[in-house]
């Protein structure tokens, strides 16, 4: 059987990375060069929608090639919804998914791969 989590999700992004705080932890997610938010622990990347909206957890992960400003989504978010990725191109999410509840979101995170290079 499967652990869970103790930490519970919130169904609405701060600006943190949601893998990391299922560990207790508050880890940044920062702008990387493809326009997604990054987290500098586990990779894990998340694209805010054009009417932002929907903070969607893509489908793999970033490789730490992160802007040389240092633009962080915990100073910006202003509470999407979290999606998961549901088709290859932008927006990553359509038609419009949001995850249910923590559990949901934790199963998602886990399927992320890495990026192959």
């Amino acid at each position: 059987m499967k652990e869970k989590s103790e930490n519970k999700l919130d169904q609405f992004w701060n600006g943190y990375c949601p893998e990391s705080e299922l560990s207790g932890k508050k880890v940044r997610m920062r702008l990387n060069n493809w326009d997604f938010y990054e987290s500098e622990e586990t990779g894990l990347q998340i694209c805010i929608n054009a009417l932002g909206v929907q903070a969607v957890i893509l489908n793999f992960r970033g490789t730490g090639q992160f802007r040389v400003s240092e633009n962080y989504a915990d100073d910006v978010v202003v509470s999407e919804f979290l999606s998961p990725q549901n088709i290859d191109r932008f927006p990553f999410n359509e038609p419009t998914i949001i995850f249910k509840d923590s559990e949901e979101t934790e199963a998602y995170i886990k399927s992320v791969k890495l990026q192959k290079n």
